[in-house]
C-alpha cells in the first residue's frame, strides 16, 4: 500500500513537471518490490527459522 501511495506521489510530481530524480532512481524503485518479493518467496519456501 505504501508503494502505491508513494507511485502516486511521484506521478504528481511528473504532471507538475517537477521531476528531480534520475531514471537510475526510477529503474531501482521499479525493481525494489521484485526483490523484496523474491525475498519472501525464498524465506516461505526454504523455511530459515
Amino acid at each position: 500500500v505504501i508503494y502505491h501511495l508513494w507511485c502516486g506521489r511521484l506521478l504528481k510530481t511528473f504532471k507538475n513537471d517537477k521531476n528531480q530524480r534520475s531514471h537510475i532512481w526510477y529503474r531501482w524503485f521499479n525493481e525494489a518490490p521484485v526483490i523484496v518479493l523474491i525475498a519472501i518467496v525464498l524465506l516461505a519456501s526454504l523455511k530459515p527459522f
